[in-house]
């Protein structure tokens, strides 16, 4: 009997064995797997905060560049910068040429956009309610993106092509580009320009940062940040080129 009893304990005991042994093997593995999550999550923030710090970097160095030897006289122009192993594109767009999309005409502002799709989206959101009712005014950038149902590509376009929130009433004419090289001008007071620095982080992703920028010309703060924005855009990007001179749009206007 002493016998039985102990080879049916060693039977029964050698199940649990297998099984103890399994849930171990199945929480190292999930250990295992956590911390590859976990690690995976770590370098993902970090690679992150890299990009996200050096595209802040190359615009205040490029706002320093302004701030030292004036603006180029142009309606838009490109700088470019390398930091932290990252190659940047700067883009610097005074608002004073740019239509706006609480003051300019509809017209002017569908002209600005060379994508069909995206310049019916836009008109679509411009239409007042009703036929006498008065066209909607938006406080921010981020609620013409709503009203517009934009992605990351169509926002980008709107960002570079209108603005919103700048003083004075019509678009001025950009500039016309005589010399390879513009000639360069102080920074007036209260100029406010857009700046978009494009890079592509340690994944070939491409991020873009837009930052509205008004110039005080003080000494204890020379730019006072209006707008703040990041793009994850896809690899193929919209059309999105800077509109034909029209003589239709494009008056002067008196102040910025």
């Amino acid at each position: 009997m002493a016998v039985a009893s102990r080879r049916r304990a060693a039977g029964f005991s050698l199940p649990l064995t297998m099984a103890l042994a399994f849930s171990l093997m199945t929480l190292a593995s999930g250990i295992v797997g956590m911390v590859v999550v976990s690690d995976r999550q770590a370098k993902a923030a970090t690679s992150e905060l890299v990009t996200r710090t050096t595209l802040e970097s190359a615009i205040e160095q490029g706002l320093y560049g302004l701030e030292r030897d004036g603006a180029p006289a142009a309606g838009e122009w490109t700088d470019r910068a390398s930091l932290n192993g990252l190659d940047v594109t700067l883009t610097f767009a005074p608002t004073r040429y740019k239509p706006d999309l609480n003051k300019s005409p509809a017209a002017e502002i569908a002209a600005a956009l060379a994508d069909p799709a995206l310049g019916q989206q836009v008109a679509a959101a411009l239409t007042p309610p009703t036929p006498k009712g008065e066209r909607p005014q938006f406080n921010r950038f981020s609620d013409v993106v709503q009203a517009v149902g934009a992605n990351a590509a169509g926002e980008d376009c709107l960002r570079r092509r209108l603005t919103i929130g700048r003083a004075g009433g019509a678009t001025e004419p950009a500039p016309p580009v005589n010399a390879l090289v513009p000639q360069r001008k102080p920074l007036a007071a209260a100029a406010l320009i857009d700046v978009r620095a494009e890079t592509r982080d340690p994944e070939g992703r491409r991020v873009v940062l837009w930052r509205r920028v008004r110039y005080t010309g003080k000494s204890e703060r020379l730019w006072l940040t209006h707008d703040w924005r990041e793009l994850r855009l896809p690899r193929d990007d919209l059309a999105c080129p800077p509109p034909e001179p029209s003589p239709t749009f494009g008056v002067a206007a008196s102040g910025q």
